[in-house]
C-alpha cells in the first residue's frame, strides 16, 4: 500500500513539473530533489553497493553487473522518480546544479555505519548497470512463447533499456549546467567520455518521434544536448 501510494504520488508531481516551470521551481524549491534521490538509495540499494562504484573509481571504466530482475512496481517506480527529475532539470539551472550537489545518507551493510552518497556516481551507476551492449539491441533473436527463458530475457532487457535512457538524458542535462558537473559526471563514466550517452539518447529520440509523443521544444533540448555530449 505504502509503495502504490509513493507511485502516485510520484506520478502526480511528473504531471504537475511537465513543461512547468513554475511547478519545477516549487518542487524544487521544497526539497523534491533530494527527496527523489533519497527514495533511490532507500528503495533501491543495489546501485548504491554495486562493485561499479570501486571500478570506477579507481580507472574511469565499469564491467556490467549481474543485477536483480526488477518487479513491475519497482520499474514503474524507478522509471517515475528518473522521469520527474528529468523535469525538474531539463529547463532549470538551479535544480540541475542542487541535484548535481545533493547528496544522501545509506547505511552500509558492514557495520550498518551511516554514510553520504553523492548522487552524479548514483546516477552514472544506475546508467552502467542497466547499459545495453550493442550487440544486445541489435539482435533479432526468434523464439516461442514456450521459451520462457527467452521471454523472461526479453523483458529484463526492455526495462532495463528504459532505466539505460532515463538515467541518459538525466546525465545529459546535468552535463549541461558547468564545466565542473561536467567533469564529474565524466569521472565516472569509461574513458571519460559523455559520448557513451550518445547512442541512448539518439534511440530515445527516435522512438518518440515515431510515436509522436515528443513536444517541439524538448525535441529541441535534447537534440541540443546530444550534441554537447559529443564534445570532448
Amino acid at each position: 500500500l505504502l509503495s502504490d501510494c509513493l507511485l502516485t504520488a510520484v506520478k502526480v508531481l511528473m504531471n504537475l513539473t511537465n513543461d512547468n516551470a513554475i511547478g519545477c521551481r516549487q518542487v524544487g524549491g521544497c526539497r523534491g530533489l533530494e527527496s527523489m534521490a533519497e527514495l533511490i538509495a532507500r528503495h533501491f540499494p543495489s546501485f548504491t553497493r554495486s562493485p561499479l562504484f570501486s571500478e570506477m573509481e579507481k580507472t574511469g571504466s565499469s564491467h556490467q553487473k549481474k543485477d536483480k530482475h526488477l518487479t513491475d512496481q519497482e520499474l514503474d517506480f524507478l522509471v517515475a522518480i528518473l522521469g520527474l527529475l528529468v523535469n525538474l532539470v531539463e529547463k532549470d539551472g538551479v535544480n540541475r546544479s542542487r541535484l548535481a550537489s545533493a547528496s544522501v545518507p545509506i547505511t552500509k551493510l558492514e557495520g550498518l555505519q551511516e554514510s553520504e552518497q553523492e548522487m552524479i556516481p548514483l546516477l552514472c551507476s544506475i546508467f552502467l548497470t542497466n547499459q545495453i551492449s550493442a550487440d544486445t539491441k541489435e539482435e533479432t533473436t526468434t523464439f516461442t512463447l514456450d521459451d520462457e527463458e527467452a521471454v523472461l530475457e526479453g523483458e529484463k532487457e526492455a526495462e532495463k533499456m528504459i532505466v539505460e535512457a532515463y538515467s541518459a538524458l538525466l546525465l545529459a542535462f546535468l552535463s549541461t549546467e558547468s564545466r565542473s558537473i561536467r567533469n564529474s559526471i565524466k569521472d565516472y563514466l569509461p574513458k571519460r567520455n559523455l559520448a557513451i550517452l550518445v547512442p541512448v539518447l539518439d534511440r530515445f529520440v527516435a522512438f518518440h518521434t515515431t510515436l509522436n509523443m515528443i513536444p517541439p521544444e524538448t525535441h529541441k533540448a535534447v537534440m541540443e544536448v546530444i550534441e554537447s555530449c559529443k564534445l570532448p
